[in-house]
């Protein structure tokens, strides 16, 4: 299935008419209708606004990598909630059967359902669509791949099909890309297009300026539980808890006292 047909199936599940979704987006309604009619591609901008208005991650337009951790999500947020499968199912008003099935994996939700189940466990649909959200622009991540395989910008572009100067604009965000300069690029890189339109932190990076008594605490049992549980916290209570942490930085001393 095609991105065209994932766009159009989304809008479809959304209750937006085609002219709704194109004045959402800002465009025009017959090109949003070439979209999905495969006939033309979107922009990599019209991507990142269609993944803000109809509230999924890029990657599942691609239709890539998302479906195989919805039973493991359902579960792990359900269980934090203390919450019974059965009590679930009638907070939700799914079946106890079909969680089941969502839980085991033999069973995919799909997006309305997925919808009802955030609003029982009280996080977003996009808890289930995707994994992160720290912002990294496309031209960061095509220099920071193309300088992880040891290639030169002409190598790239050579490689890629496209001038080396395009090469240059994208990765000092001096031009956007189409997606398919994009997907040359990714083709290229030998990666997968959403990794430059997912909006996730670069790990490697932040593992790299942890120094090396919080890297073994990351390995103790009991910090791994304080992150699972700190990951589906309300807004609210975390903003407290970093609070807090900030409180203890600056009055450490006082408190050993």
């Amino acid at each position: 299935m095609g991105i065209g047909t994932t766009i159009r199936d989304f809008r479809k599940q959304r209750g937006l008419t085609l002219n709704e979704l194109s004045n959402q987006l800002g465009i025009s309604s017959s090109f949003l209708s070439a979209v999905e009619r495969e006939t033309k591609k979107p922009s990599v901008a019209m991507v990142r606004r269609l993944s803000n208005v109809l509230n999924i991650s890029p990657t599942y337009l691609f239709g890539i990598g998302t479906e195989k951790v919805y039973g493991e999500k359902i579960q792990f947020i359900r269980r934090g909630r203390s919450l019974s499968i059965e009590e679930l199912s009638e907070l939700s008003g799914i079946p106890v059967e079909k969680i089941e099935a969502y839980e085991n994996s033999t069973e995919e939700p799909d997006l309305e359902t997925l919808d009802r189940l955030a609003e029982a466990l009280s996080v977003t649909v996009r808890y289930f669509l995707e994994k992160s959200a720290d912002t990294f622009s496309v031209g960061t991540r095509v220099r920071h791949e193309r300088e992880k395989q040891g290639l030169t910008g002409v190598l790239l572009a050579d490689k890629a099909g496209i001038s080396p100067a395009m090469v240059s604009q994208v990765e000092n965000d001096q031009a956007e890309p189409s997606l398919d300069t994009l997907e040359n690029i990714a083709q290229a890189l030998g990666v997968s297009v959403c990794y430059f339109l997912l909006e996730q932190e670069d790990v490697e990076n932040l593992m790299s300026s942890l120094n090396s008594e919080v890297l073994s605490l990351l390995g103790d049992p009991r910090i791994q539980a304080v992150l699972r549980a700190v990951r589906d916290l309300e807004a609210g209570d975390l903003k407290f808890i970093l609070n807090y942490i900030q409180f203890f930085r600056r009055n450490r001393s006082l408190l050993d006292k």
